[in-house]
């Protein structure tokens, strides 16, 4: 993207954007606070217009600063990065997109399916699902601390957003097998046939079939 480019593009952006651009690109890396002292702007208007700004590839995150709590710093994108920029971002967030299209029921419907798996995988898997539960818990607290950047709250915010939607699709997957078990103990005691009238027997036998058709595909 060329210089003209560009200007065409700030030309559609609120005047908040412009400035804060062209602070950045004057500048340099700059945090949230230091463009807000900068622009003398204390609300949360910068902050807005780097979110509005980051997608489009105008400017990018440019690591930590040096300086207390580590505020994540922002810089302008280079004209002719911008493009690669913008792509760069729309990648490092897909299973947000795909996770807000895509239902529960819809993914289920693709792994609806009992298979034999790897038992040494799953201790691993549940002791990582052990590990995070404090970690969120921590993080209620923490949210209110004043400490913590609000852009590196945001950060988290998203991630957790990701792992709620996440946690949504493992609890139904989880609930469609333990359903699955409690038809197979339905059926089992149904094919105890012992001490039963053959009509009786008959009568069990039709409820195990309907059972087994509720049953997940091996």
């Amino acid at each position: 993207m060329d210089q003209t480019a560009v200007q065409n593009l700030l030309k559609e952006r609120s005047g908040t954007e412009r400035k804060v651009y062209e602070a950045l690109r004057t500048n340099g890396k700059m945090t949230d606070r230091q463009l807000r002292d900068l622009l003398g702007s204390p609300g949360s208007g910068p902050r807005d217009a780097l979110k509005r700004l980051l997608p489009l590839g105008l400017v990018r995150h440019a690591g930590k600063a040096a300086t207390k709590n580590y505020p994540m710093q922002y810089e302008a994108t280079p004209p002719g990065e911008i493009e690669a920029e913008a792509e760069r971002y729309k990648v490092r967030q897909p299973s947000k997109r795909k996770a807000r299209t895509t239902s529960p029921g819809a993914r289920l419907a693709e792994l609806r399916q009992m298979e034999p798996g790897e038992a040494r995988k799953w201790h691993p898997t549940r002791d990582t699902l052990l590990a995070v539960l404090p970690v969120l818990s921590n993080t209620i607290k923490m949210a209110f601390w004043e400490s913590v950047p609000a852009e590196e709250l945001q950060l988290a915010l998203d991630e957790i957003e990701e792992l709620h939607e996440a946690a949504g699709a493992a609890l139904a997957a989880g609930r469609e097998r333990m359903e699955h078990e409690r038809y197979k103990a339905k059926i089992e005691k149904l094919q105890r046939t012992s001490g039963r009238t053959p009509a009786e027997k008959d009568t069990a036998a039709r409820k195990a079939e309907q059972l087994r058709r509720k049953l997940l595909s091996d």
